[in-house]
């Protein structure tokens, strides 16, 4: 309970209640995402696999980044702090995909700017930050192919047989999931 308190506390009154809980989504979705950041970090120095200063100012910028956004939904700009924390998640699984290739097993984290449209904007935006996804999964492997794009992970034509469809079958899924649920739900009344 001192949590979800915690929580309410941070969230303007004058949301209406659907907007209270868009506005816990980005917050907390911001803090989780800052802690994983940090504790990803902590594992690479505990098991000493950290590998360039850089990463810390790349975290650093990222967590300044998040706490705007925190920053936005506190200050009554709820769109605002919503849209750019998407904009930052598509940006950061973009460069990852770009960085290591689709084949990394982080690509599937793009499941998170998906939901974080569909909860915090509405059904639409959740279905276009989805269909981006599904072309750039593509692109990447195709970029990789003709020697454009290097990443870490070299190309494999796997990437264009099964990891790029497979990851646009699990972005679709995830998208159909909660585009059925915010559909059959916009008739409930909240309390």
């Amino acid at each position: 309970m001192f949590l979800a308190d915690l929580l309410n506390n941070l969230v303007p009154k004058y949301y209406s209640q659907i907007d209270q809980m868009r506005a816990v989504t980005i917050i907390v979705t911001s803090f989780a995402i800052g802690g994983a950041i940090l504790l990803l970090i902590l594992y690479w120095v505990v098991t000493k696999s950290f590998e360039t200063k850089i990463t810390i100012y790349v975290a650093l910028l990222i967590i300044l980044l998040l706490a705007g956004c925190i920053g936005f939904v506190m200050q009554g700009q709820l769109a605002t702090g919503a849209w750019m924390l998407i904009i930052l998640m598509v940006l950061v699984n973009f460069l990852n995909m770009a960085f290591y290739g689709i084949s990394s097993s982080s690509s599937a984290a793009y499941i998170i700017p998906i939901l974080l449209a569909m909860f915090s904007i509405g059904a639409n935006a959740g279905v276009g930050v989805a269909i981006l996804g599904c072309v750039f999964v593509f692109i990447v492997p195709i970029l990789q192919s003709r020697g454009i794009l290097k990443s870490i992970l070299p190309f494999e034509i796997s990437s264009l047989t099964f990891d790029a469809p497979v990851l646009t079958l699990i972005y679709i899924l995830v998208t159909l999931v909660v585009y059925t649920w915010a559909s059959s739900s916009k008739n409930i009344v909240l309390n």
